[in-house]
């Protein structure tokens, strides 16, 4: 009987978890075109990723930036400097360490990231507004909870 009761409690979470995934999917998607359509720049994915990973950092290597998007130097350098010419990224050679590239944000970078904060406002204003505090707060405390147990979940392996 207990096992019957388990069973029908994982399915239940099995449930539940699958249609909380769909949802955000769904709704993360439609953010995701929103916030490109308010954006002109014509950046790839791997373009923009690259420039999040710059921003993070503030500055940050080619062998760095390969690493961390588990792909070659060569390859990231070529995304590199498509940026560089467009004026979004800025190499410069490392004063302690000449061999290596260091990369960071050029005015068109800083340009973008300014609008990405203004198209963020934008999507609270419009959307997330029409909630009660309450429950963005409860939305994210609930979101820090799972995400801290994927942490030591992962971590463990």
């Amino acid at each position: 009987m207990a096992s019957k009761s388990n069973n029908n409690k994982e399915n239940e979470l099995f449930n539940l978890v699958t249609e909380i995934d769909e949802i955000t999917y769904s709704m993360n998607t439609r953010l995701i075109k929103e916030r490109q359509s308010l954006f002109n720049d014509d950046l790839s994915t791997k373009q923009i990723i690259v420039m999040d990973l710059v921003k993070k950092e503030s500055q940050i290597s080619i062998s760095q930036l390969a690493e961390s998007m588990n792909v070659t130097s060569s390859a990231v350098s070529q995304i590199v400097s498509k940026l560089e010419k467009e004026k979004y990224l800025l190499r410069t050679i490392n004063p302690d360490n000449r061999r290596e590239i260091i990369v960071q944000l050029d005015e068109r970078g800083h340009h973008y990231y300014l609008k990405e904060e203004e198209i963020n406002k934008e999507i609270v204003k419009r959307f997330y507004s029409r909630m009660d505090m309450k429950d963005i707060v409860q939305l994210r405390d609930i979101l820090v909870k799972l995400n801290l147990v994927v942490e030591e979940e992962l971590s463990r392996k």
